[in-house]
């Protein structure tokens, strides 16, 4: 068989896999495009455009948990599109909201601080997904080790997002209480990417992926001002899942530990 031959590719991917392949890149299209509107933003002093990056890096991740669930219910999973999900997340998850962070809430301070954070939520997301690959193989489907890289960009996404709509200064975000908050909030982000808590994978369940499309489908196409309330409520949920994740997680695994005795005694009884 030659290298490059139909016959070749049809050994690679199939309809089944060619579906959500196409997803996972119309998610790598957003988290560049993200990229491309933050510089514009910088370049030109477009405020308006840093709104847009947000928008894209949200719709990128609605659309990376969008194409896992295609691969399962088309039973199209492959090792290529795996593979080309990390990309995805370095692209749309890490790299994208650095910059929009450099763009956006580090202009008024010391320039060596500028370039720290988002070069700290960069190296996290790099770690957190390398760590990822390597020490689970079943890509989350049991729950992930850390806070997922998603977390972290939807708080940046969300965040500028709403001070980019409710603040007349929507260049700079370096000062203030409104500031610190969003800055401690990556700070604890980035340190839980890399902890060994247990977190549970959301878009697995569809009662609760299905919400999530149709909040992240709102915030993306509504007025700004009505988007800025979904963008809010998000930014809970997502607090939410940072904090009380590993608790659902640990509740889960002592059920479950509990059941698995009972049925032994059970047995043991019989």
């Amino acid at each position: 068989m030659k290298f490059g031959s139909y016959e070749n590719f049809k050994t690679i991917i199939n309809w089944r896999q060619a579906v959500p392949t196409a997803v996972t890149i119309a998610a790598m299209l957003a988290g560049f495009l993200s990229i491309l509107s933050t510089i514009q933003g910088m370049v030109n002093e477009e405020p308006h455009m840093f709104s847009l990056a947000a928008r894209l890096i949200m719709l990128a991740m609605i659309l990376d948990g969008l194409d896992g669930n295609l691969a399962r219910w088309l039973r199209g999973s492959s090792e290529f599109g795996a593979e080309l999900d990390t990309y995805v997340d370095m692209t749309a998850f890490g790299i994208a909201p650095a910059v929009l962070i450099f763009a956006v809430t580090m202009q008024g301070r010391d320039p060596l601080w500028r370039v720290l954070l988002p070069s700290a939520v960069a190296l996290s997301g790099v770690v957190r997904l390398a760590r990822f690959k390597v020490k689970d193989p079943l890509r989350g489907q049991g729950g992930y080790a850390g806070l997922p890289i998603t977390a972290n960009a939807g708080w940046v996404s969300l965040f500028v997002f709403v001070t980019q709509t409710w603040y007349k200064d929507r260049s700079n975000l370096s000062e203030g209480p409104v500031a610190l908050i969003f800055l401690a909030g990556i700070l604890v982000f980035i340190v839980l990417q890399v902890t060994n808590l247990r977190y549970p994978k959301p878009t697995k369940k569809a009662a609760i992926f299905i919400p999530c499309v149709i909040l992240v489908g709102l915030f993306c196409f509504l007025r700004r001002d009505y988007a800025a309330y979904i963008a809010i409520f998000m930014l809970i949920m997502g607090l939410v899942y940072a904090f009380i994740g590993p608790m659902f997680v640990k509740g889960m695994a002592i059920h479950k530990a509990r059941k698995e005795a009972r049925e032994a005694n059970n047995n043991d009884d019989q």
